[in-house]
């Protein structure tokens, strides 16, 4: 099972979440031929299915009541289980709900992928971070608390509806402050389902 991704979080989920989340299922599906659908499963939030042949297609099924934030972590934590082979041919990988621990689950694999994960979400390679945030040394180390990470997060979820309440975002809408806004609140939504993300 997954390390601990915390439990719900406002679904205030912006369009940059949705936009990043399609891009890393489109590039699992282009680097790891892993395809992926969603179905109600109330205690897994994924399984990852491998075929017996080493070059099948392999299939992610995510729970659907994943959030996006969820669903982005799930996707760094599984292409680092692909990454470090626990995916051999006929193996599934479950993904338990926080809480939840089952008999099969092998710890010691779900560590190793949890710190590859890390690496992986700071480092880019295609299923990073948004760019314009992965550098900020800043950021980052405000994501490294809990008490940081919730205050950083209310604030900009406080910023983004001051943002669209002063209907200033046409005007700010190109502009390097507020990409840098859109991909600080996607960033820290990803790292407040999943703090094992973080430094």
């Amino acid at each position: 099972m997954a390390a601990g991704m915390s439990v719900r979080l406002p679904r205030s989920e912006s369009g940059t979440l949705r936009s990043e989340e399609e891009r890393l299922r489109a590039h699992l599906e282009r680097r790891f031929g892993i395809r992926t659908r969603f179905a109600p499963m109330p205690d897994v939030r994924a399984l990852l299915l491998s075929p017996s042949e080493r070059d099948g297609r392999k299939g992610l099924v995510v729970s659907s009541e994943a959030t996006i934030a969820e669903r982005i972590y799930l996707y760094v934590h599984v292409a680092a289980h692909v990454a470090l082979g626990h995916h051999l041919p006929l193996t599934t990988i479950v993904e338990g709900t926080p809480g939840v621990a089952r008999l099969a689950d092998d710890v010691r694999a779900h560590r190793e992928a949890e710190r590859l994960a890390r690496t992986m979400w700071w480092g880019g390679d295609g299923l990073g971070a948004p760019a314009g945030v992965r550098g900020s040394t800043l950021l980052r180390s405000l994501l490294a608390r809990d008490l940081t990470r919730s205050a950083l997060r209310s604030l900009l979820l406080a910023l983004r509806a001051a943002y669209y309440d002063l209907r200033i975002e046409r005007a700010l809408a190109g502009t390097r402050i507020a990409g840098w806004l859109r991909d600080a609140l996607c960033v820290t939504a990803v790292v407040s389902v999943a703090p094992q993300l973080s430094d």
